[in-house]
């Protein structure tokens, strides 16, 4: 069985002259501890990889960017022995250069057989697509504003069976997400939240701190203003370290 990231907040925030695009990471602790970060670059795209957490090896896109100003990155609803959605992530990554690429894409690789249980989110310069896929199963709905995402599913209709603390994770990092969403203006308003101990600092907050379970492995951030894109990206809690920024496709 794939195992993957059991947290993870996920959006995309409309701000004056492009977007911002994020990630923060969540991992069981015996995972943390093994803090594996391979980041991929090609003249293409750039992203961090997704990771078997059973086997340790490298598969598919976790969170990424291309040329084109397309962003992706998904989140974890349920697992099983199906081929990961992080593998759907890369497709996707690599395939979309423009609004109509994203339903081919997805067609195409759904044809390949039954998926684990993931969201996506593709964002490009003006609109985004959320992407639900569980075994044979998939939805979409594109967005128009500014979005988050946690780990449960709104399009399709299943709810995981799994520990209560994760469902009241989801939901309030979700809620807190959306309220805060749509009132960020620039990148610091974000790495605020991303930091952020709402209701208070442990497993439920976007910044989320769980010593026996769960707590957030990294976080990142794609800045999107015209040709510009900078990826921030930090190792281990957002709200203990700094983001160290790189600028892309110059």
């Amino acid at each position: 069985m794939t195992q993957a990231a059991l947290g993870c907040t996920v959006g995309v925030a409309r701000i004056p002259g492009g977007f911002l695009f994020f990630k923060n990471r969540d991992l069981l602790r015996e995972h943390r501890e093994h803090r594996i970060l391979v980041f991929e670059s090609t003249p293409e795209s750039y992203s961090l990889r997704g990771i078997n957490l059973k086997t340790r090896e490298l598969e598919g896109v976790s969170i990424g960017v291309n040329r084109h100003r397309v962003c992706v990155a998904s989140t974890h609803v349920q697992s099983s022995n199906d081929m990961s959605y992080d593998l759907l992530c890369e497709r996707l990554l690599h395939g979309v250069r423009q609004p109509e690429d994203v339903h081919p894409v997805l067609d195409r690789f759904l044809r390949q057989g039954p998926v684990q249980g993931g969201r996506i989110l593709v964002a490009l310069p003006r609109t985004a697509f959320l992407i639900e896929v569980f075994q044979d199963e998939s939805r979409i709905e594109q967005i128009e504003s500014s979005f988050a995402m946690t780990n449960s599913f709104s399009l399709i209709d299943y709810r995981p069976e799994r520990p209560e603390i994760l469902d009241r994770s989801s939901d309030n990092r979700l809620d807190v997400a959306t309220r805060w969403i749509a009132k960020i203006e620039h990148v610091g308003d974000l790495k605020s939240m991303l930091r952020s101990h709402v209701p208070q600092k442990g497993p439920v907050s976007i910044c989320t701190h769980d010593p026996g379970e769960i707590g957030t492995e990294s976080s990142h951030i794609v800045e999107v203003h015209g040709s510009l894109v900078t990826w921030s990206s930090l190792a281990g809690a957002p709200c203990e370290n700094d983001y160290n920024a790189v600028q892309l496709f110059r």
